[in-house]
Order: C-alpha cells, then structure tokens, then sequence
C-alpha cells in the first residue's frame, strides 16, 4: 500500500498496483509498455491450453513474438493466427499488435510436469549361456549392463 500527502490533506491509501499503473500511464505516453499489456492479457485472450504451450517473449514493431513448445504448435498456431490476433487486440482495446510471431523456445514460466513415482520391478539376474568367445561374453554383458541402466 501507497499512501500520499497533498497539501495537507491526507489521501487514503491506495493499493501499490494502482499506483504503478497511474505512473506508468504518466511516462508511458508512447505505450512501450504494451508488451506488459500484452504478457497480462494473453492467458485470458488465447484460453487456457494455448497459454499453458506459449508464452510472450516480446513486442516489436506491432508483431508480438511468441514462443511456442514446438513446432507442432507453431504449425496449429499460425493457422489459427487470425482468430488468436482478432482476440488479443480484442482484449488489448488497440492495435499495438498488428501482427503475431510464432517461434519455437523453452518456456521460462512453465513449473515442469508434477510426476508420481512409479515403483520399478525388481531385476532378476539374467545367466548367459556358456560363451566361449571372451570378447562375445564382455559384449552381452555390457549390453545387458546398457539395458539394465536404461530407463523405462
């Protein structure tokens, strides 16, 4: 909280997010914030499975560059381009965003997929038949090693 004093009238408080957007429409004249607007608006202007594939990564020369988790979703995204650009100027309430960027990029804000651990099975020892090719037998037991190793 915010509070200010006015020739010796005292303001009530005000909350520091109303404040800062007061500021920044004082300096922001030019709207080189926008990208700020645009990172807040877009999880509500795309819908909830695009949001969780993408992510603003910028906003230069009225094209907003996107990243995108791969190229599948680059591809469904650039079809769906028009309809994506009506929404967000939509929810913008201007046209800061003439164009949009889809590039492929690790996501910065994704929290990784919450796994359960799975119990693995017991291994069992595996007996290789006689072998009477040393060089064959280091061979088998390097792969069955490899195998053993390998995850499942």
């Amino acid at each position: 909280m915010a509070s200010t004093m006015i020739r010796g009238r005292r303001k009530y408080p005000q909350q520091i997010g109303g404040a800062l957007a007061e500021i920044l429409a004082r300096i922001d004249g030019e709207g080189h914030f926008e990208v700020v607007r645009l990172m807040r608006i877009w999880p509500e202007a795309v819908g909830e499975l695009i949001a969780r594939r993408t992510e603003v990564s910028g906003l230069k020369f009225h094209t907003a560059v996107i990243k995108v988790s791969g190229a599948m979703w680059i591809q469904e995204l650039n079809l769906m381009k028009p309809q994506i650009l009506s929404r967000v100027n939509a929810a913008m309430r201007n046209d800061a965003v003439r164009d949009l960027r889809f590039v492929q990029g690790r996501m910065s804000r994704r929290e990784g997929p919450r796994l359960r651990p799975v119990p693995r099975a017991t291994r069992h020892a595996i007996e290789l038949p006689e072998l009477k090719d040393p060089e064959l037998k280091r061979a088998f037991e390097r792969l069955i090693e490899a195998w053993g190793r390998a995850p499942r």
